[in-house]
């Protein structure tokens, strides 16, 4: 790449957006003047809740004696108050038509404190009014003591009750937890406005085959717009944490009059904010970039962004509802990054959660680099074709037959992340949940995916009908490989007995109450999706471009791994090439979901009936071998051999 082309190709990109003044407006005006104008209002509130007349005035319902009368006049120097006496009833008139802010009405030895929270101007009033009777039974308390000869103070020192503020107050968790979310709210605000500019608007307005034309590449043309949309949105949120800061400095009173008194600035805070600010910034960008080229016009890329708008809202303000920062939320893309802000202003970070979040952060940023530069150098998607040749295969008509095999992969990986994520969210939940998670979360991923390329269902994952003699022919196969693959597991128990105990463990705690609930959650439903991943999606794309042996042996691997254990992930890997080989015979993705069924089937009941656990002698276990061998060798002939 040539740096001097891609900064020409910036500074025409900045150009246009500071003749912008919409853009202008919220990439600098926003940051600089949101947290003055939060603190102000803030600020005006307060002003309103405490604000006290000259001269307080209260009803009663009693008469004051002189020594209270006293009291009263000598509280303070501040203010006035003035005792209103009358009943009951001629109170709560004068009180009802604002001639009285509080009345106190006595039962007894209780004294009734009347008002209206509603009204802000009484509110100060009445906290006052409480403090000055709480204040003059303190005296009565003490003057009576003292005159019988004892002390009130040593009495009170008898028994001490001392509060030790662990974190700070209600109010003061919730400003930096506002904090958070409005700077995560700013930093996409940006992002959305100017990736809209730098692409969607320059396809609208025809610039963007004006610079094709130009002796430009399109890697240079890629890196001066992703830089573009990423320098921006780094500087709004600079400004944003130089408009928090100075306002903190300068509204110290107000702040900490709401209890808030932890947020701090140090080197650590300064250095973790930043990074921060330039991961979210590089995960916004790299996902705008990637959703708005695909829009004609600026309502259409608005229409687009909204999901993502909504999204982003609800992520930035998750710390104002108790959300905590803790590891399973740490590899969840921007949902960390909104924790870690909050975390930061309040000055409790833990360090291996900084850690993992920016390790994640960059992982995901790097793909979508990727997915970035694959978007743009396909001219059909810059010129508004419908063609999506980046991520899938066309036939020649509007549906796509399948992806393609990096988009494949960039699937299986996020269905993956979600299954961890939602594995450490719901750990503590039902186990019915737990075991439920994966086939939704597989089938909320495929159905998005499909769609998005307008996937031709039927085709792509083979919903065909499937012949019954290929059908006895291929269950002999899944025969031949349940024979062997449970002497290859019997075997690599013997010589690995500290991972099938582990095996067994986790086995245990997945087993429910309900054997029926039990099939639907770990035979039925991961039959279903776990083919449509990894038959449907994975080994067609592979078998497309790389044939049928890598496409078996890929998509078999990558479903062993799916399993994350030992024991599982060997036998899924087995059984995966020969579900593989059953899919791609058959013609038809029933076949490999029939037997995927029956092989979860199997090991669920065996869960609960001890009549699946049986011991074969030596000798047995060598015929049985034979046998297997002797089903997939048979199986395979015959399938090679017959005649379509």
């Amino acid at each position: 790449m040539r740096i001097n082309v891609i900064l020409s190709l910036l500074k025409k990109e900045f150009l246009n957006i500071v003749r912008d003044r919409k853009s202008f407006i919220i990439m600098i005006l926003l940051p600089l003047l949101m947290f003055p104008l939060m603190i102000g209002l803030i600020s005006i509130i307060l002003t309103t809740f405490t604000k006290v007349n000259d001269t307080i005035k209260f009803g009663v319902n009693y008469e004051i004696n002189s020594d209270f009368k006293e009291f009263v006049d000598n509280y303070s120097d501040k203010y006035k108050i003035k005792i209103i006496y009358d009943n009951e009833e001629k109170l709560k008139e004068m009180f009802d038509d604002d001639k009285l802010g509080i009345y106190i009405i006595k039962n007894n030895n209780t004294y009734e404190l009347h008002y209206d929270e509603n009204k802000t101007t009484e509110v100060a009033t009445s906290s006052i009014i409480e403090n000055l009777y709480k204040d003059y039974r303190e005296k009565f308390i003490t003057d009576r003591l003292a005159q019988r000869g004892i002390s009130y103070d040593e009495i009170k020192n008898l028994y001490k009750i001392e509060f030790v503020q662990e974190s700070v107050t209600e109010m003061g968790s919730l400003i930096p937890s506002v904090i958070s979310m409005v700077l995560v709210m700013i930093i996409s605000s940006v992002c959305f406005s100017v990736s809209i500019d730098v692409t969607t608007s320059e396809k609208e307005k025809g610039t963007l085959e004006t610079l094709l034309s130009l002796p430009i590449r399109k890697t240079e043309l890629i890196t001066s717009k992703y830089i573009t949309v990423f320098l921006l949105s780094v500087l709004s949120g600079f400004l944003t944490y130089v408009s928090l800061f100075c306002t903190l400095y300068f509204a110290g009173n107000i702040l900490s009059t709401l209890g808030v008194i932890s947020i701090k600035i140090d080197f650590s805070v300064l250095i973790i904010y930043f990074i921060s600010i330039i991961l979210i910034s590089l995960l916004f960008s790299g996902l705008l970039l990637s959703v708005t080229i695909f829009s004609k016009n600026l309502k259409e890329a608005q229409n687009s962004l909204y999901p993502l708008e909504i999204f982003v809202t609800i992520v930035s303000m998750l710390p104002m509802f108790g959300i905590k920062a803790s590891m399973k939320f740490a590899i969840v893309p921007f949902i960390n990054i909104s924790l870690l802000f909050n975390n930061v202003l309040s000055s409790t970070i833990n360090p291996f959660f900084v850690i993992l979040t920016f390790s994640s952060s960059i992982i995901y940023s790097i793909l979508l680099i990727i997915i970035i530069s694959k978007l743009y150098n396909q001219e059909d998607i810059l010129f508004n074709s419908k063609a999506l040749s980046y991520i899938s295969f066309k036939n020649g008509k509007s549906k796509t037959i399948c992806f393609n095999s990096f988009t494949a992969l960039l699937i299986a990986i996020i269905i993956l992340l979600l299954d961890v994520y939602f594995s450490l969210l719901f750990i503590t939940s039902s186990k019915y949940i737990l075991l439920a998670m994966m086939p939704i979360t597989t089938f909320i991923v495929i159905t998005i995916a499909s769609i998005l390329v307008n996937l031709d269902i039927k085709e792509s994952f083979k919903l065909n009908k499937f012949k019954f003699r290929s059908f006895i022919i291929l269950f002999l196969l899944y025969i031949g490989t349940y024979i062997l693959g449970n002497f290859i597991i019997e075997f690599t128990a013997n010589i690995f007995p500290s991972i099938v105990k582990n095996f067994n463990i986790y086995s245990e705690l997945l087993i429910t109450d309900n054997l029926m609930l039990s099939i639907l959650v770990m035979a039925v439903l991961p039959a279903i999706f776990e083919e449509l991943l990894f038959r449907g999606i994975l080994f067609t794309s592979f078998n497309k471009k790389y044939g049928f042996m890598i496409a078996a042996f890929v998509s078999a691997l990558l479903f062993g791994v799916y399993h994350m254990n030992w024991i599982q992930g060997i036998y899924a890997f087995i059984f995966g090439l020969a579900f593989a080989y059953s899919y791609y015979k058959s013609n038809s993705i029933f076949v490999s979901i029939i037997f995927h069924f029956i092989n979860n089937l199997i090991a669920t009941l065996s869960s609960y009936f001890d009549v699946f656990n049986f011991t074969i002698s030596a000798f047995n276990t060598v015929i049985l071998i034979i046998i297997g061998l002797f089903l997939i060798i048979f199986s395979i002939y015959m399938m090679e051999t017959q005649k379509n």
